[in-house]
Formats: C-alpha cells, structure tokens, sequence
C-alpha cells in the first residue's frame, strides 16, 4: 500500500509551492495527490495570479459593503435571475439562527442566452447588477480582471489534479464544455461582521461546498476558518500571504468517486473588526451529468490511498451515485438555488415555483430583509 507523505492525523494545512509544478512536477503531484485524497484543502502558495492583482482586489472588494444600504438594496440579488448580487442574512433566515453576513455575488460578464421555449437553466449565465462607475468607481473593472485570472487558474489547476491522480491531464475536462461557455463560476465577496462583549458577531457553521473546487482569497488576518481533519478535530486555517486556500466540493467528490472528499469548514465568529474574504466556486458545464464520470479509472495505488482514508474515517461503504447524478447539472443546480431563493424563483422562475412552492412562497420572516436561505 502506498504511504502517503502526512498524516492522516494532520494538524496542520500543507502549503503547495506552485512553481513546483514546471521545476519539479513529480514532487509537486505527490504532494498534491496526498493533500487532495488525505485532507482535502491546500495552500497554494507563488501561483500566477499577479501580486498587483491581489493587493488591488483585497483592498477594493469590501468598499461595496460601506455603500448606503438604499444603493446596496438596489443591487440586491433578488432583482437578478442569475442570482448575482448583494444578499444579507440576519440570522432569522437559517435554520439554526446563528449564520449573519453579508455578501456580493458576481461572476463572468457574460450575455444570457437564454430563449422561450429553452431549459430555463440557461437563465443561470449572464451579468448580474453592480454598483454604477458614480457610486463606485472602478469597482466592477477591479473585480472581474481578479475573477479572469482565478477563472485561468482554476483551469490549470484542475489539469493538475488531474495528472496527481494518475489520470491524463484533460481527463477531467470532460466537466466542461471545450470552450469554457457553459460554465459560470461564482465568486462571493463575504463580509462577516466582527463581536464584541455587548454584540455577538457571526460566522458560518460546519459545511461542505457544492462546488468543482474553491479558491478562497482570505482579505483580512482573522483566524477564523478551521477545518475538520480524520480525527474529528478543528484544524485553523490561518492567512498566509501570497497563497490562496483551496478545498475541494461535493461535485469533484462526485466526480471522482470520493477519491478526493469534501471537506468540512466553519467561520467562527471573528472578534474585533469584521472578517472579509473573497471565494471563487469553479463549476462543471450545465449539459453534464456527474454519473458519466463512472468511466474514470483510477490506478490501485490511488485506490489504496482512499482505502486507508476511509478505513481512517470508519466509512468504506462503496460509493453510489444518486438519482440528481444522472440528471443535467443544469437543472440540479437551478433547483437547488430556488428552493434558497424563492422570491428569485417567484419573479423569474414562474413555472418552477409552483412546482415547488405548491403552497405559496415560504412565511417571511419579522426582523431583516433577506427571507429566504441560501
């Protein structure tokens, strides 16, 4: 059996040197192989993404927050259909009542394509509302020139992960349609608001994302991300310059038959000033089905690796896929998002709400705009 190079009981997150992989790729594989399968979130440390860039994005990304709630409102998610925007929980529109924050949603400058008659997953593409060059000058330049070069990333990457798993280089693109079209990765801009003695703050509980893979930009020096490793510990994820956090999402769990896992992650509350981060969802094509990837075959020694993980884990039930995997990740995608959204799914989604909603939109809450959980 093939011994991987830490811990299964790591304290710790790896930090992966990107320009490993065109000076010393096999080393960079192996250690990538190891934080993929083994604890499903990485540093990326000197990667492409130029430093300009990030200075610039990290300082401009959190002035959306400071606009007057009435310009912020009139951006506000609900007026999309491709569910971009600001959207603000307080803590009356979770389940537990504890998640508050704030964020804006943004992805590619894209055109819908979209027509009558068309699978309404289409209306998932296209630009989403933004603070006008008055009331924010520069803001929407700023952020898509950093989402292209994440997006270029996130393609590299990918191939990457690809090869450390003893596949071919592309044999993942098959998520993706050849000219990246049907694709439409998220970014969030997160504003977690800071405590004090007198006003408890807010983070996220434990969770996994839905996503391919997450690039997660951490803006300020919170240590306030954890991780949960095999042993059923909290790990910190603490920011280090120059490096993106990467973890994985249920779909590339999917994909590779939980070869690679999706790890758990919370936000504890941050104390002092608020918390901002900026994270990156890649995603698949909208016209693929996540149980076409029953065809990757993978080599015994990856296998044995997953073996020892999940005997680790006490979990080596073979891997099923559900009935949604056999469905379009276009349509699985919309559902999910409208049962989160339902006055999205009301003003732009007429024909699915009432299959959804049979009974009406859901009782809004008293306190806070948002009703609806995401």
């Amino acid at each position: 059996m093939v011994a991987p190079t830490s811990s299964l009981d790591y304290n710790e997150i790896p930090v992966i040197d990107w320009q490993l992989s065109e000076t010393d790729k096999p080393t960079f594989l192996r250690q990538l192989r190891d934080a993929m399968i083994n604890i499903g979130f990485l540093y990326l440390g000197n990667h492409p993404v130029p430093k300009e860039v990030i200075e610039e994005v990290k300082r401009v990304a959190p002035t959306v927050f400071d606009l007057p709630q009435e310009i912020k409102d009139s951006i506000d998610m609900s007026t999309c259909m491709h569910f971009h925007g600001y959207l603000k929980w307080d803590g009356s529109n979770v389940k537990d009542g504890k998640d508050t924050r704030e964020q804006f949603n943004f992805g590619g400058d894209r055109v819908c394509k979209w027509k009558e008659g068309e699978p309404e997953y289409l209306k998932l593409h296209g630009t989403g509302p933004w603070p006008t060059e008055e009331q924010l000058p520069g803001y929407k330049e700023v952020m898509l020139r950093y989402y292209k070069h994440v997006e270029d990333l996130s393609f590299k990457f990918t191939q990457l992960v690809s090869e450390s798993l003893g596949l071919k280089p592309d044999e993942l693109d098959q998520f993706f349609d050849p000219d990246h079209d049907n694709l439409q990765p998220r970014c969030k801009v997160l504003r977690y608001p800071g405590s004090t003695t007198e006003t408890p703050g807010s983070g996220i509980g434990a969770h996994v994302d839905g996503s391919f893979l997450t690039y997660l930009l951490q803006v300020t020096d919170h240590r306030t991300l954890e991780v949960k490793n095999l042993s059923g510990e909290w790990i910190p994820v603490p920011p280090k310059e120059g490096t993106f956090v990467i973890n994985l999402g249920k779909t590339l769990e999917k994909v590779t038959q939980r070869v690679l896992p999706a790890t758990p992650h919370r936000v504890i509350s941050p104390t002092g000033p608020p918390r901002y981060s900026i994270a990156f969802f890649s995603s698949v094509g909208t016209d693929v089905r996540l149980a076409d990837a029953a065809k990757l075959k993978f080599p015994q020694e990856i296998l044995e690796m997953k073996a020892a993980r999940d005997k680790k884990l006490g979990n080596e039930t073979e891997f099923q896929f559900v009935p949604k995997d056999y469905e379009l990740a276009g349509d699985v995608v919309l559902a999910r998002k409208l049962h989160s959204h339902a006055d999205i799914a009301e003003k732009f989604y007429p024909a699915l709400f009432s299959k959804i909603y049979p009974n009406g939109p859901p009782e809004k809450k008293k306190t806070g705009k948002k009703n609806y959980q995401e």
